[in-house]
């Protein structure tokens, strides 16, 4: 648990970390200016609930005995908070007395075939051509039409003709495919259909909906989900330096407390400007039905003293004591900043002068 951290024991601290122990108070007589800067983290997960209404549907008939039930309002029914707030979460219910089986609507089960739009039937693409005449010379009398017209006899069938299939004359037509032009179709038979496989030529398939039991079972379905939302808050604001959050989030004795509940009282120890930031942030939200907010503070004062114009002193308590990290102060900062630039110009009037 963080230690308090007072003015005194800072100057001390700051004293010691510049060679002078015992020596705070001569500090603060020769001029320190000493900020309090308390450090807050806050991470907070809620629960939010939403409820909703919807029509479930079941094929056939439904056995809803199992099914957990409310009555009245989904509003008015009340469902136990979640243990763990950061976890999303549905309860389902049934409304109790909603269960109701009744005719689908469909025909027995049955519904025309999508594929064959309930022919039974599929239209069959036309065969290949005859490898014998290439369905040029099918019949030279009909000319593979059935109707006479074509190219006329050849002689008296030489060649090996033979009887067409389509206008029946004998001696005309090619002997592989008689007439017809294409070589027989092995999926219809040269019938130009085919049975439809999706409903095996019935013109029917079972109705989906209903599993083709021509039956469906509804009930009204009370839906009530829980989702977390996070948030977040880091105090002082604006931030101290880099160097002090990374050293403080390894080496500071942070205190920390958990609250489960927004009528949890806040720690008495949290500085009162952070008390009333985690007063707001923590105001309840609609819908919220559970909570976890995790708090950590940590006394940070920063010190400057006229002895060492160059540095701010931070100092934190931590497992050992106060802890001291210097950091330069502006005034070093910027004279740092004036002397590299300076170097930088002197470099370069220099290449200019050796080019």
């Amino acid at each position: 648990m963080a230690e308090s951290l007072s003015e005194d024991d800072a100057l001390e601290a700051v004293a010691r970390h510049i060679g002078r122990p015992g020596q705070g108070r001569q500090l603060r007589r020769t001029g320190a200016d000493i900020t309090p800067l308390p450090m807050l983290g806050l991470r907070v997960v809620r629960s939010v609930e939403t409820r909703a209404t919807r029509t479930e549907t079941r094929p056939g008939r439904y056995d809803t005995s199992g099914l957990p039930t409310y009555e009245g309002e989904l509003g008015d029914h009340r469902v136990e908070p979640p243990k763990d707030p950061a976890r999303a979460h549905t309860v389902e219910l049934m409304l109790g007395g909603s269960a109701r089986t009744a005719a689908c609507g469909c025909d027995a089960g049955r519904s025309p075939c999508r594929r064959c739009q309930g022919a039974g039937k599929l239209v069959c693409a036309a065969g290949t051509p005859c490898p014998a005449c290439e369905g040029e010379e099918s019949c030279t009398w009909c000319d593979g039409t059935g109707k006479r017209g074509g190219k006329g006899v050849v002689g008296d069938g030489a060649g090996g003709r033979t009887t067409c299939v389509k206008c029946g004359k004998p001696r005309s037509a090619c002997p592989k495919c008689r007439g017809r032009g294409t070589d027989p179709c092995p999926r219809c038979d040269d019938t130009g259909f085919r049975d439809c496989r999706a409903c095996e030529g019935g013109g029917t398939t079972k109705h989906t909906p209903c599993d083709g039991t021509g039956l469906l079972t509804r009930w009204t379905v009370g839906s009530v989900g829980r989702t977390p939302q996070r948030s977040t808050a880091r105090l002082p604001d604006p931030a101290p330096p880099l160097r002090v959050r990374q050293r403080t989030g390894r080496t500071g004795a942070w205190a920390r407390a958990t609250l489960t509940s927004a009528h949890a009282p806040l720690p008495e120890a949290l500085d009162p400007v952070h008390a009333k930031a985690v007063e707001a942030a923590l105001e309840p939200r609609p819908g919220e039905v559970a909570r976890r907010a995790e708090l950590e503070w940590l006394p940070l004062v920063s010190v400057a003293v006229a002895d060492d114009p160059d540095h701010v002193f931070y100092v934190f308590p931590s497992q050992g004591g106060p802890e001291v990290l210097p950091v330069w102060s502006r005034r070093r900062s910027l004279r740092v900043a004036a002397a590299v630039a300076a170097a930088a110009v002197a470099l370069v009037l220099l290449v200019a002068v050796l080019v």
